[in-house]
């Protein structure tokens, strides 16, 4: 894949954490900002933190709902709007509104395909009105429960009457969420279908992705010359690194996404937005 090219901001050589009023560094979660433990270590922490004081805008970009990350929001002192379940929402944690979301309504045969799928090693998860449901209660369900932080509520069948935010299949048997990709493209519902994790099919209303929230979250913050640098891991941070005038990938990266990059720094369990933060102070003294 070809990579674009770079443009750095124009204050860059002026100094990077003097100047960065115009910089928006976005991070998506998972493999990413957090470490094994589900957790900003604290050099991650004083890194943004400085960098906030400094005048540089921070936020996230993940496919979270609003529960599972406003922990991570409150730790970091976040004001910025954050993008939400991989593009779908964009939500500002000040405000508590919504300033951009995308839904998708599924056909009742689909839903029949999906629910006769159900089982011990495959869990779906249903995301609707900043809830998220779950049909079938199994251990694969119990330990995102644990990573999130989430607890599912029990799903009701008028839940499939109405439009929803996203679906969530996990599953340990790569082929049979393989099985439901292949029967929602056959169905030829317009949407977007991404893998967040190895085991994680994320089936999303169309255009909603991470590239396509981080432009409409440019637009929405009016700053004049903004400057973007997003970090991701997975493949559901694709679309972001590549909108963003500087796309980094961490060492653990899905190989496709190390590709698009225009750069790589290190394994997200070395801290990697205190390296990006670090790596653009040595940037700015080879351009001084």
């Amino acid at each position: 894949m070809d990579k674009k090219r770079v443009r750095y901001p124009h204050n860059l050589v002026a100094g990077w954490l003097e100047h960065v009023n115009n910089i928006l560094l976005i991070s998506d979660l998972d493999g990413t900002l957090l470490n094994a433990s589900q957790q900003i270590s604290s050099e991650n922490e004083l890194a943004i933190k400085r960098f906030i004081e400094k005048g540089g805008l921070f936020t996230l970009a993940t496919g979270r709902m609003e529960e599972a990350v406003m922990p991570f929001i409150h730790k970091l002192g976040l004001d910025l709007p954050v993008i939400l379940y991989n593009g779908a929402k964009i939500y500002c944690p000040v405000t508590d509104k919504v300033l951009y979301e995308r839904k998708l309504t599924f056909p009742q045969a689909l839903w029949d395909i999906i629910m006769r799928r159900l089982s011990d090693d495959l869990v779906l998860l249903v995301y609707q009105g900043g809830q998220v449901y779950a049909p079938l209660r199994n251990a694969l369900l119990e330990k995102h429960e644990l990573k999130d932080a989430v607890k599912c509520l029990t799903f009701e069948d008028k839940l499939m009457l109405g439009p929803v935010t996203k679906l969530l299949i996990i599953s340990e048997r790569i082929e049979a969420a393989k099985e439901i990709e292949q029967a929602v493209r056959d169905s030829s519902l317009p949407c977007e279908m991404v893998y967040s994790e190895s085991n994680y099919l994320e089936i999303l209303p169309q255009h909603a992705t991470k590239g396509t929230a981080l432009r409409e979250l440019v637009r929405l913050l009016k700053v004049d010359e903004l400057y973007t640098v997003a970090v991701g891991d997975n493949l559901n941070d694709l679309t972001m690194i590549i909108e963003a005038d500087l796309g980094y990938a961490v060492g653990n990266a899905h190989p496709l996404l190390t590709d698009a990059a225009d750069a790589v720094t290190v394994h997200h369990e070395s801290h990697a937005i205190a390296a990006i933060i670090g790596e653009f102070k040595e940037k700015r003294r080879e351009l001084a």
